[in-house]
């Protein structure tokens, strides 16, 4: 089926849109899952899918290839019911830190542990969203404790990422994707 989708560079900002065929990959959504979702949460996951393993991206990077705003993009990621297969873990702030997963966040400045194989620790928040008709039910909600975090954290090493005592991202340069994105359009 062909798609329409817009490349943004740096280079070219305004971007460039093309007509293409985009073979589905391992980890695209089937038909039906796709149904489930918002056009937004679509075009979203989609950025998500071009991330290479080993490499991460921030909300911003994210939200300027679709010309919106990184909380928008942080909402669409919290609600990722389909991670890790749609790799929402790969997206940190843009300081570099590893900021939330699965709905769960852990305060800067109270975080620690991340280093060595480290149990985070710190201030934890929990804000998801309710799952979209058609998809299981999520295990009880448990009170935040880091464990989500722990497994971004736990995710990322997997893949060659690594992060300080503090949550923040080591080798910024070096593993920061910016694009070329190839956006869907609505």
């Amino acid at each position: 089926m062909a798609t329409r989708i817009t490349m943004y560079t740096p280079a070219n900002p305004h971007g460039i849109t093309t007509t293409t065929t985009i073979l589905p990959s391992s980890s695209s959504l089937t038909t039906s899952e796709a149904a489930l979702l918002t056009p937004f949460q679509q075009r979203v996951f989609h950025l998500l899918q071009q991330i290479p393993a080993g490499r991460v991206t921030t909300y911003g990077s994210m939200a300027r290839a679709l010309r919106t705003s990184p909380r928008a993009v942080g909402n669409a990621l919290r609600n990722n019911v389909f991670a890790p297969r749609i790799p929402c873990h790969r997206c940190v702030a843009a300081t570099g830190y590893v900021n939330g997963y699965d709905g769960e966040v852990v305060e800067r400045s109270t975080f620690c542990g991340a280093a060595g194989g480290a149990r985070v620790a710190g201030k934890a928040s929990q804000s998801r969203g309710t799952k979209p008709p058609g998809v299981a039910a999520a295990k009880k909600l448990q009170p935040p404790s880091g464990t989500n975090i722990q497994k971004k954290l736990d995710l990322l090493r997997e893949e060659g990422v690594e992060f300080d005592d503090r949550g923040m991202l080591l080798n910024k340069h070096k593993v920061l994707f910016d694009g070329p994105w190839h956006v869907l359009t609505e």
